[in-house]
């Protein structure tokens, strides 16, 4: 996880302790979301990963202005019967690590791309497909 956190810190001229907190923010909500077998198994293939997510600020702990939005968010989506709950906490924690809104996406497309050479296409494939809607939330790529 080490070499993946470097290289994103570097594409995307973001501190390596933020871009470590939105990684490990980023998989704790696949986890949430898709959890399961296939979940664990990519994390088994992607060394530190684990470590990276036990480390994460939790989604919705901030307290600042976006950690309001995200509640704010959060609360409209499950009024809509929606998901955007989760999302918009999951937003709302990358913006409090330091992750800025238009980061995000490329953030979490090219942790894909980079955790796919590591754990493989098919491990990586296998959790995105359980979630048709990270590919819409982090469209940004």
């Amino acid at each position: 996880m080490d070499q993946i956190v470097k290289s994103l810190s570097q594409s995307l001229s973001l501190p390596e302790p933020a871009v470590r907190a939105g990684v490990g923010i980023l998989l704790n909500f696949i986890k949430q979301k898709a959890g399961g077998t296939q979940f664990e198994a990519m994390v088994g293939l992607l060394p530190g990963a684990s470590a990276l997510m036990s480390s994460a600020p939790a989604a919705g702990a901030s307290g600042d202005a976006s950690g309001m939005l995200g509640g704010l968010l959060a609360k409209a989506g499950s009024m809509l019967g929606g998901d955007l709950g989760g999302a918009a906490q999951a937003i709302s924690a990358l913006q409090g690590a330091g992750i800025p809104l238009d980061k995000a996406g490329p953030l979490a497309g090219g942790f894909f791309e980079q955790a796919k050479s590591v754990a493989g296409p098919d491990a990586v494939d296998a959790v995105v497909k359980q979630l048709p809607a990270l590919a819409s939330l982090f469209a940004n790529k």
